[in-house]
């Protein structure tokens, strides 16, 4: 045999094997498919964390921006909140293109910023010192919810801007093709309601005065029959002479609760608050007190959930802190609603409707003890307008009171009669037997504590006879507007007397 051969193999077909990728590359890529696979749960977390950082490093100048436009200190923090979470949305869903999945974080971190933050002050702040207060358990639940309502529709917004509205009405509508999920809509929809008129609250009043009812503890007489008196007065009139001594029931009568009756006077809004004993015995007159609301805002405002005005003043008059009053709140916006510092400006003669036709109407229509017990006070920019009517008008009003108010005109309100319209500028000018005690209060966390002190300072200089500066807790919202109600309306009392209806010689004023 010969020698054997050896077969000669063919070469394999196919691709030749590849060096294998450096660890970086490897690394790279290990990264990018974790990052497909859980692309929902990154863009939740990065809208949770830009919410959150946007909130931690522009959310108080945010803030401080709409306490500027004239908000209160807690709808300012809301709606500081509510922009940031609707921009960091917006940014986050643009990048991932994940808009359910950042949604959901968005409203994560506009409850960092915004629901736990709330909750803290609102166990930490106290009623108002002077007020008898009971805790509104549903409030607790709604202002919330309201508050995640007004988040769920910031973070859909801001998605849509990033991802488009289509995708998410289509979804929409597909959700709604599914009937089994039929029986829930009428719940969801009773939710949205509820936590829509929650939302609304919040912007309107603030959301930290609806954890609080100031009204359910004020006291009531039990029983509103009127004692034997003599037959009503005449409407009107001034003197103070022709009162009769008030009825020995007075006591019981001043518990009465009191009553809002509106009234429209010379085309606009003027809302009163009436105590219960004005309709009790009708041989009484009583004080005014002008409450002038701020900007923007309304007359309605001293009596919802912020203000709670009704309830306040069945509270300091039952308790005999201040005599029985009328207190008057005039509705001093101007055209489409504008800012008009209660001025006769371009937006509206507000002064000129105030003094001489709302003044002289309420004392037509209601039983007044005439000028030496009509008052007027006001927050913010209604107290500015407080004051700038008072001394402009120092024989109209006998007192007057600013709730964390300013006292320079604006200019671009008043133009040429800024200095004239300015307390800082025209107190020098009320004659001295004019002046009458002021009352200026402020938050200890509002930042128009300087302001007031330096007016007050020039009150002290010119050697005015009763200047009551208060500090209270709170910033540039109800919390402090409503303490220093209670304190200047305390003061009042001491000033007015228990029974300022009464002749001079029979007055109590213990």
């Amino acid at each position: 045999m010969g020698p054997r051969f050896r077969r000669r193999q063919s070469p394999v077909s196919g691709p030749r094997p590849t060096a294998r990728p450096a660890w970086p590359v490897r690394l790279m890529r290990r990264v990018g498919a974790a990052a497909r696979a859980h692309a929902a749960l990154i863009s939740a977390a990065a809208a949770a964390a830009l919410t959150g950082l946007s909130g931690w490093l522009a959310g108080p100048s945010l803030q401080s921006w709409f306490v500027a436009m004239g908000m209160d200190a807690e709808r300012g923090a809301l709606l500081a909140s509510v922009v940031l979470v609707t921009l960091a949305t917006a940014v986050v869903a643009a990048l991932s293109r994940q808009s359910g999945a950042t949604r959901l974080g968005g409203l994560a971190g506009f409850v960092g910023i915004q629901v736990v933050p709330f909750l803290i002050r609102a166990a930490t702040t106290p009623p108002t010192p002077g007020l008898h207060a009971t805790a509104d358990i549903l409030g607790w639940v709604l202002q919330p919810l309201g508050m995640l309502l007004l988040a769920a529709l910031a973070v859909v917004i801001g998605a849509a801007l990033g991802t488009g509205l289509v995708r998410d009405l289509s979804r929409l509508r597909a959700l709604l093709g599914r009937r089994r999920l039929w029986p829930a809509v009428p719940a969801a929809a009773a939710i949205l309601v509820i936590a829509g008129m929650a939302a609304s609250t919040a912007l309107q009043d603030g959301p930290l005065s609806a954890l609080v009812d100031y009204g359910a503890s004020a006291p009531t007489a039990s029983s509103t029959t009127r004692p034997d008196s003599p037959s009503s007065s005449p409407q009107t009139g001034t003197s103070q002479a022709e009162t009769p001594v008030p009825t020995p029931d007075l006591t019981a009568l001043r518990q009465l609760p009191g009553r809002i009756q509106s009234v429209v006077i010379g085309g606009r809004l003027v809302v009163v608050y009436v105590p219960g004993i004005y309709d009790a015995d009708p041989s009484l007159r009583l004080p005014v007190l002008y409450l002038l609301h701020g900007s923007p805002g309304d007359p309605e405002e001293w009596l919802g959930n912020g203000g709670q005005l009704q309830g306040v003043l069945d509270q300091l008059i039952g308790a005999g802190t201040v005599p029985p009053l009328l207190v008057v709140m005039p509705d001093g916006n101007g055209t489409n609603s504008q800012d008009t510092e209660w001025g006769d400006v371009a937006n509206g003669d507000i002064e000129s409707w105030l003094v001489d036709q709302v003044v002289p109407a309420v004392d037509g229509q209601f039983r007044t003890l005439g000028y030496s017990y009509q008052g007027i006070a006001g927050l913010s920019s209604g107290g500015f307008g407080a004051m700038n009517l008072a001394f402009r008008h120092p024989t109209v009003f006998s007192w007057a009171g600013s709730y964390s108010g300013y006292f320079t005109a604006r200019e671009n309100i008043f133009g040429s009669k800024t200095a004239a319209n300015s307390p800082l500028d025209t107190a020098a000018r009320v004659p001295v037997a004019d002046r009458m005690p002021i009352y200026l209060g402020y938050g200890a966390d509002d930042g128009i504590s300087a302001g007031t002190n330096q007016f007050a300072s020039v009150l002290k200089n010119l050697g005015w006879p009763k200047v009551n500066v208060q500090e209270v807790p709170g910033g540039h919202g109800w919390e402090a507007w409503r303490a220093e109600v209670v304190n200047s309306l305390t003061w009042l009392g001491q000033l007015w007397g228990a029974q300022p209806w009464a002749p001079v010689t029979s007055r109590v004023t213990g």
